[in-house]
């Protein structure tokens, strides 16, 4: 999506004010301009042709000739040609004849190379358009799309009043297409119960269905799971399951669904048939589809539970076993020493202390854990009375299946017992169990096989249910074969990989050979040195030269800066970047939707809510930042002001003293927050309910990428998809490598990142990961034998290659996500041969890492500079959010995606607004001639906050803005001064 470049593309007039910055980039004049423009011109002609000249570049539409001329915009015209400030308001004023007026933007339009749209290109955009609508969430976001495709191809975008004509009729039958397939795929009958049911009270819940249908699931829990169960059999008698709208994209589901979502119910009775229906049968399908994901990772986390609860519960046991063995191996040892009696009394009570012991030999830890489990049977069976009612699908020869419908019959028949020919699978590690004479034990113990089993198998996507969305067949989250078959040759382009893996594994073999070169000589000349447990090890870094002068210039650097108040700051950025447009897909109509805008974005990116923003600004009250909080939640907007502000970051040539854009680290964050809340996990540092925050930093520092996850998970997923989502914005190719921690990359994410394009660079700890796994046959040399392990077979990886290729292609296009694309071929997966191409290669990529990570001193800094870059940015993001995610917060998907991208733009801004004072200061120091070195500002950043004030009363200067920020009104556009 183009960004910051693209700001004022599809405008027809300009704000009453313009900044610098927004005359500097966007209607700048070059000198090439000038010289066209005084040969061309007379002297009292050249500022009107330069005016839409410098507009219609910056916007590819013509300039209405009633629009307010800025008089920055003016004043720069005058000075670049030589004239006079202008004091022209409008360019009806300007010019006297129309046809003069017609001229000079024929002449600009040729001297740019745009031409007007000719009937064939109506044609092209029509069906572009139709396209597009297929995806797009609004009718605005279509428009949108339609500029920026005209303006690419420099055809002249025409007339709001026809573009929009043509996008409503699109609009429009993309909804009548749609409601054709929805009167095709749900009967009418449905409809009109699903319409009443929703309309109806709860029975218990004293609200309406509708009402109790939004309510977000509670704490973990029980009742929480209970209730979530009961909601899918609602939709399930609705028939919701069975309506295969697939056909639909999910976010564009999603955009219709939530329309409801954030609608008062009485309103919702207001539509008309054709959009009610519409918006109800999205609504019931997509809040379907995320309450059984909702429920499968419920079921999951208490299978975690019961399994750490038996673990426990064995681990205290053996130990209160071991603690009672020594007490007898101490009695038998003072009754051999006691001769004070006769042996033959001694050997008698000896042999009844023997007899309490076991005649088998003590089972296994993990075999002790399984009979526990077993033992907690009503708790399991609970567990299992939910799945029988999820339809789960899967191979007919799917072990796991097999043991929950015979465990179904026998529930639904009564029986307490396992029959003795049961005919079902079961794995050897629970075969001695269910088999046992004890046929009431061994149904329990087969219900815990069963119930531990499905766990793995819905990760690994063998077991599936079809009104999910994360536990979905795999093949229908990939590529379908005939599609891959067909285009697997653009996709194999756009990946810019080869069909078969040879000439990949050639290239990595001679990378590997020379990368263990360097390796031996970094060993020989002492840098890297191999221990006796057989692993890598390095000397610590030797610190940089350093005189203080950088602390030093950084200290001054902040100081001339000086205070800035939180909301100055972000009016400041606001007027530079235009984010607030972005948000709300059009300019704020009057300063109270602005400063409303300014609140729910505190409010939902700080730990204060709506009232408590509402008492600091005083301008605008709690309902009016509640309502626009609602706003913040529509999907795309929060990551696409992200980006503009960041873009804006990086236009300062700073910025380039601190990297290149190419590389960024990603690690999570945690915000403390009530255990009550469903996505609440322990923070296994400080010991408290939190939930994480998964930030992509760049090496520049802006937050390129933000996401909400689950804490004590593995991140290789969500690390990935970070990555490939940003470089799909990006022209000069996006990101090459990404530095992690270790619970950030796994081997298949080394191989699946390296195929979509960058480097997985992990910071590894452990010893047991600092081998070298090379291909059988390679040779290494004689010192570094004892690191190297010859297991790895290629041939799993020319095995695989072709569905390898279709997963990493199905990341790159979008149609699954890394995480779950990680989830279903990650360890859960073994034995499958994507899964097997993938550790191999990933244990080659991560050796090839190992020898430039240990051979390469500069590297290595490299990547601990990226990772700390990264901390310092969340501890800016730490001081924004300083306290809890409050109970009622965040339960809802779309609230906390909206709390996590409003936190990231609020840090963003921060930073942006520090790397360009930071920039305007350095330029006045050098202009004076102090000395400033690049090596110093090299070493500081602009994740500072120590001089911004976050809290307290806030004001927003809007008088001083409000020009810049408001659309016009129509008799300011009209207006002549």
């Amino acid at each position: 999506m183009p960004g910051l470049g693209f700001r004022y593309v599809g405008s027809d007039r300009l704000p009453i004010r313009l900044s610098e910055f927004d005359v500097e980039r966007y209607f700048a004049l070059t000198d090439s301009d000038v010289a066209a423009l005084n040969e061309r011109f007379r002297h009292d002609r050249r500022a009107g042709a330069a005016i839409q000249l410098v507009f219609l570049r910056a916007s590819g539409h013509s300039l209405g000739q009633v629009s307010t001329l800025p008089r920055q915009l003016l004043h720069y015209i005058g000075q670049r040609l030589g004239l006079p400030t202008p004091t022209i308001a409008s360019l009806r004023t300007l010019y006297r004849r129309y046809k003069t007026l017609y001229d000079h933007l024929i002449w600009a339009c040729g001297y740019l190379g745009l031409k007007s749209i000719r009937p064939d290109q109506w044609a092209d955009l029509e069906a572009w358009m139709r396209q597009d609508a297929e995806e797009s969430l609004t009718l605005d976001e279509l428009l949108q799309h339609a500029n920026y495709w005209l303006y690419e191809r420099r055809i002249l975008i025409p007339a709001d009043r026809t573009l929009r004509d043509l996008g409503r009729s699109v609009w429009a039958e993309i909804e009548r297409n749609t409601l054709a397939l929805i009167e095709g795929t749900v009967p009418e009958t449905q409809l009109k119960r699903a319409d009443a049911a929703l309309s109806s009270q709860h029975d218990t819940a004293g609200m309406t269905v509708l009402d109790w249908l939004k309510t977000p699931p509670a704490r973990h829990s029980l009742t929480t799971l209970t209730e979530t169960q009961e909601k899918i059999r609602f939709l399930k008698e609705l028939g919701v399951h069975t309506w295969t709208l697939d056909t639909v994209p999910i976010d564009k589901q999603r955009a219709w669904g939530q329309r409801i979502q954030a609608r008062r119910p009485v309103k919702t009775r207001e539509l008309k048939g054709s959009t009610r229906a519409l918006e109800l049968v999205f609504f019931l399908r997509v809040t379907l589809l995320e309450l059984t994901d909702s429920l499968l990772y419920q079921i999951g986390r208490r299978v975690s539970d019961l399994v750490r609860h038996a673990y426990n519960k064995t681990t205290t046991k053996q130990a209160r076993s071991a603690v009672e063995y020594r007490q007898q191996l101490v009695a038998i040892k003072a009754l051999v020493c006691d001769n004070t009696r006769p042996a033959e009394v001694r050997l008698a009570e000896i042999g009844t202390l023997l007899g309490e012991l076991p005649d088998e030999p003590r089972a296994s830890h993990a075999a002790s854990v399984r009979e526990t489990l077993a033992d907690d049977h009503r708790r399991v069976r609970s567990l299992l009375s939910h799945l029988c009612e999820l339809e789960l699908s899967g191979r007919d020869t799917e072990p796991s299946l097999q043991q929950l419908k015979l465990i179904a019959r026998l529930h639904d028949s009564g029986a307490t017992e396992l029959p003795i020919d049961h005919g079902v699978p079961i794995s050897a590690k629970w075969r001695a169990l269910v088999d046992c004479d004890d046929r009431k034990r061994a149904l329990r113990a087969l219900e815990a096989a069963a119930i531990t089993s499905l766990r793995k198998d819905l990760r690994r996507g063998s077991v599936w249910i079809n009104h999910s969305l994360s536990f979905r067949e795999r093949d229908q989250m990939l590529i379908p074969p005939s599609d891959w078959e067909s285009e697997r040759g653009r996709h194999l382009s756009l990946l810019g990989l080869p069909a078969t893996a040879e000439p990949f594994l050639e290239r990595l073999t001679e990378n590997l050979k020379a990368g263990l070169a360097a390796l031996e000589e970094a060993r020989a000349a002492g840098r890297v040195t191999i221990g006796r447990d057989g692993a890598l090890h390095l000397s610590a870094f030797d610190a940089l030269p350093t005189d203080g002068i950088p602390r030093r210039t950084r200290d001054l650097l902040f100081k001339a800066i000086g205070p800035a108040q939180f909301a100055d700051l972000m009016m400041e950025v606001d007027v530079r970047t235009g984010f607030s447009e972005v948000l709300l897909a059009r300019k704020a109509r009057d300063a109270n939707e602005l400063v409303s805008l300014y609140g729910a974005l505190m409010a939902h990116g700080t730990e204060i809510d709506a009232k408590g923003v509402a008492a600091m600004i005083q301008q605008v009250d709690a309902a009016a930042i509640s309502n626009t909080m609602r706003v913040l939640e529509m999907s795309g907007r929060l990551s696409r002001a992200n980006a503009r502000v960041v873009e804006f970051q990086r236009t300062h040539s700073i910025t380039e003293l601190w990297g290149t854009g190419q590389r960024a680290s990603s690690d999570s964050m945690s915000l403390d927050t009530s255990p009550h809340l469903f996505y609440a996990r322990v923070d296994p540092r400080r010991r408290t309910h939190a939930v994480g925050i998964y930030t992509h930093v760049l090496d520049q520092h802006g937050i390129v990428y933000n996401q909400p996850i689950v804490l004590n998970e593995r991140q290789a997923g969500v690390a990935i998809e970070g990555a490939v989502r940003h470089s799909d914005t990006r022209e000069d190719g996006g990101l090459l490598a990404l530095a992690v921690d270790t619970h950030g990359y796994t081997n298949v994410g080394m191989a699946v990142s390296k195929l979509l394009g960058f480097d997985l660079c992990p910071r590894l700890r452990n010893l047991s990961e600092r081998k070298l796994y090379l291909p059988r046959g390679m040779e290494v040399a004689k010192d570094l034998a004892p690191v190297a392990d010859h297991g790895i077979s290629l041939k799993p990886i020319g095995d695989g290659w072709d569905g390898l290729l279709r997963l990493v292609a199905s990341i790159k296009s979008g149609r699954v996500s890394a995480v779950v694309a990680l989830q279903r071929f990650g360890s859960a997966a073994q034995g499958d041969p994507i899964y097997r191409a993938a550790e191999q290669l990933g244990k080659l990529l991560r050796t090839l890492f190992l020898c430039d990570y240990f051979s390469n001193v500069e590297f290595r800094r490299e990547l601990h500079a990226l990772l700390n870059r990264g901390e310092s940015v969340h501890e800016l993001q730490r001081t924004i959010y300083t306290g809890k995610v409050a109970p009622e917060r965040g339960r809802r998907r779309d609230e906390i995606i909206a709390i996590s991208g409003s936190l990231t733009l609020l840090t963003n801004l921060v930073i942006a607004w520090n790397t360009q004072r930071m920039q305007a200061t350095v330029d006045a120091w050098r202009g004076k001639g102090q000395r400033v070195e690049d090596d110093w500002l090299r070493r500081m950043g602009p994740a500072h906050s120590a001089h911004v004030n976050f809290r307290g009363t806030l004001q927003f200067p809007l008088e001083q803005y409000q020009d810049m920020l408001l659309e016009a009104a129509p008799w300011q556009r009209a207006a002549g001064s």
